[in-house]
């Protein structure tokens, strides 16, 4: 088996089976990404940005999940009158569906440069999936959030069948809390408001969550991930044969 997350590879171990840890498709993504080089001025004068730092908002890339994520994330960002609110906008979802989430003109949209987004962002609310991995190794700081249908309920029957302590994958492979998670009943424009807050203006939370990413980066490894699964793959097979 090949497995491309470290605690993977852990937990197949552990039930007996042959593993080899390949690294991770996401550090290939996010390393081969354009405009590396692209400051801040040049990002917003392309997307026609005002000047003020930015808030980046990553509700997720299906209707259902940026309709309960999304509004939430809205109001709890706009509150920071001197920052202005991004959305990164997903493939497939047009413009016309987040309107209906923004009734503020400050909060704007971009879409195809979630990256570059992310990379000229102060910091980050993100729906809990792949991106909050794609976030922490490009750096920004984030909150992570996640709506669960029936609140404290549905966390109580999760805690009770589901063997994990967190749900983003940031915090899964850094075996510890390194980033928040408001979910379910946690979720809330409060609880968000508090974390950006602490996220945007203490400059040692923001350093220890920087020191934290770059471990998460080297437990994922090098570029190059399909590569090493086809030479393991090939070097297997000629074991076999």
């Amino acid at each position: 088996m090949y497995t491309i997350l470290p605690f993977e590879t852990e937990f197949y171990k552990k039930h007996r089976y042959e593993v080899q840890y390949v690294g991770n498709p996401t550090i290939d993504s996010v390393s081969s990404r354009s405009n590396k080089t692209q400051t801040f001025e040049e990002f917003c004068k392309l997307n026609n940005l005002s000047n003020k730092p930015i808030i980046a908002l990553l509700a997720g890339s299906r209707k259902q999940e940026i309709s309960s994520c999304l509004p939430k994330m809205v109001k709890a960002a706009s509150s920071f009158i001197d920052y202005q609110v991004i959305i990164a906008g997903a493939p497939g979802i047009d413009t016309v569906f987040y309107n209906q989430f923004i009734s503020d003109k400050t909060v704007s949209i971009v879409f195809n440069q979630t990256y570059n987004l992310l990379a000229q962002a102060q910091t980050a609310v993100v729906n809990s999936g792949t991106a909050t991995l794609e976030t922490a190794i490009i750096g920004t700081p984030q909150v992570v959030v996640y709506n669960v249908w029936g609140g404290k309920l549905a966390m109580f029957v999760k805690n009770l069948i589901i063997n994990v302590k967190y749900i983003s994958l940031v915090n899964l492979i850094a075996e510890k809390e390194i980033v928040k998670e408001l979910i379910a009943h946690h979720f809330s424009v409060e609880n968000i408001e508090k974390e950006l807050a602490l996220l945007l203006f203490d400059v040692d939370y923001r350093k220890e969550i920087g020191i934290n990413y770059q471990e998460i980066a080297k437990k994922l490894g090098e570029p190059g991930t399909a590569k090493r699964a086809a030479e393991e793959i090939i070097k297997d097979l000629k074991v076999l044969k």
